[in-house]
């Protein structure tokens, strides 16, 4: 039996960069399922008379954020292992996680900036 030596990082084998992509996608749908609890009917009300903000709308920015960083790290964690590995066999640019960490980090701009409440 042959024991085969891993040269390298944890980062840098294909499992873990597989997992992270995967899991980074995953966090994304989740967090474009929530979107909503920050939108626009949960800041001004649904448009019925006397409606007005969600009561818990903090708690909801709050969890939003959450959600929202816990995806942007993932998907960077995603790239970074993608890009150890391309040092080792020059696999190909991680350009679908990059397009996701881009996606997330405008989300994250959005959000900061209020215009998600438009």
């Amino acid at each position: 039996m042959t024991e085969e030596r891993f040269e390298g990082s944890f980062f840098s084998l294909p499992v873990i960069g597989s997992v992270l992509t995967v899991v980074s996608g995953v966090s994304f749908l989740f967090l474009c399922m929530i979107f909503p609890i920050v939108g626009p009917a949960a800041v001004h009300g649904s448009g019925s008379p006397g409606a007005g903000p969600v009561p818990h709308l903090t708690q909801n920015r709050i969890a939003f954020l959450g959600v929202l960083v816990i995806s942007l790290v993932l998907a960077v964690l995603a790239i970074f292992s993608k890009l150890e590995r391309r040092k080792i066999d020059g696999s190909p640019l991680p350009y679908m996680s990059i397009g996701l960490a881009g996606i997330l980090v405008f989300i994250l701009l959005i959000f900061v900036t209020g215009l998600t409440a438009i």
